[in-house]
């Protein structure tokens, strides 16, 4: 796993797609956003809906490919997915 700052993360975003990266605001040190590879967020959010506890912790708050019903009309979005 990676540490970069905000700037490096963006200057060498093509390079990070295959790997997992922390992004951080340097001046702060606060985490900013967290790059991971699909096949790696994907076992992830499988492993997550799996879980019984799912629907009562932090991953009821989310939406999208962790609800059943989750419906959009983003073609993008729909291409990947379908």
């Amino acid at each position: 796993m990676l540490e970069l700052g905000i700037s490096q993360a963006q200057s060498q975003f093509t390079k990070l797609l295959s790997k997992t990266a922390i992004i951080i605001d340097k001046k702060s040190n606060i985490k900013k956003a967290v790059m991971m590879p699909y096949e790696e967020y994907s076992r992830l959010v499988k492993l997550a809906s799996q879980n019984s506890n799912a629907k009562d912790g932090v991953f009821n708050q989310f939406i999208g490919t962790l609800e059943s019903d989750f419906k959009t009309d983003d073609a993008k979005y729909n291409r990947i997915v379908d």
